[in-house]
């Protein structure tokens, strides 16, 4: 190949690739600017995550992990084996085309912050709650947490989670849920963590808005001074549906609603009256 195909226009992460590889002759180069493409690709990120440390992962099985994760439109045998081809020359995986099985050789776990996309599945308990609390790691200055359906099951992961030297607010934004939040141990729970945080200089707040306020809103986010994402409910993240936590270049906005909402939210204290209730 010594041109791209007339008529087709490359990405700028394409039109790096083709100049490294076929003008100045750089593999190296041209390696990293593929990996570099491929770290933003979910399918890419989606193989590299929940089949990494399978030996000999197959094609069978990376097509039936992509169509779970809602990859499937326009999959098919070619397009999945230029997939994993790709990502062959890039370094992530190791793939042997005569066997229909690879290896993946790039940890994501072990880089300085979480990818771009990050994928909860059913197979990956212990790691959706690992990325879940490097997800918040992320924050700084603030966390902004909305989940209409906010269980106090991820409490264990803000404890987990936020540093005082990086983050001084957390507020958590929710519906009230009769059947989930106003149980003994959720109230003790919530307010020894605030005790705790509050000892690290970190300010948490639950507040609680009638649906009625927030109706037109369906997605759940996480939003600080520095970074947002679309995320799943908290249920979605700890029973392992099949869902992807995301980054979002929405994270004025998100935060100009979060606020707006916040406005009209009451303390979740207010619902549940004495705690000896």
């Amino acid at each position: 190949m010594l041109a791209p195909p007339p008529g087709m226009a490359l990405s700028e992460a394409g039109s790096a690739y083709f100049r490294a590889k076929f003008i100045l002759r750089d593999d190296a180069a041209a390696k990293a600017t593929l990996s570099g493409a491929l770290l933003g690709c979910p399918p890419a990120l989606a193989i590299a995550q929940l089949l990494g440390g399978v030996p000999d992962a197959t094609r069978d099985a990376a097509e039936s992990l992509l169509r779970s994760q809602g990859f499937g439109h326009g999959l098919n045998a070619r397009s999945l084996g230029s997939l994993l081809t790709l990502m062959d020359r890039a370094g992530m995986i190791e793939y042997s085309p005569r066997h229909g099985t690879f290896n993946v050789r790039v940890h994501l776990s072990e880089q300085d912050s979480p990818p771009s996309s990050v994928f909860i599945s059913p197979q990956t308990p212990f790691g959706n709650r690992v990325w879940l609390r490097r997800i918040l790691q992320e924050a700084t200055g603030y966390l902004y947490w909305l989940d209409k359906h906010f269980l106090a099951v991820a409490f264990e992961s803000l404890w987990e989670a936020v540093d005082g030297k990086a983050v001084n607010d957390v507020r958590i934004l929710s519906l009230y849920l009769e059947d989930y939040h106003r149980g003994r141990k959720v109230k003790r729970d919530y307010l020894d963590l605030q005790r705790e945080l509050s000892g690290r200089g970190v300010k948490l707040e639950w507040r609680v808005i009638d649906s009625s306020a927030i109706r037109d809103t369906h997605d759940r986010w996480l939003v600080s001074s520095s970074s947002a994402r679309n995320i799943p409910n908290v249920n979605a993240i700890f029973s392992g549906q099949h869902s992807e936590l995301n980054t979002s270049d929405q994270r004025d906005e998100l935060e100009r609603l979060f606020n707006r909402y916040w406005s009209e939210a009451t303390d979740i204290t207010l619902k549940w009256g004495p705690l000896q209730d």
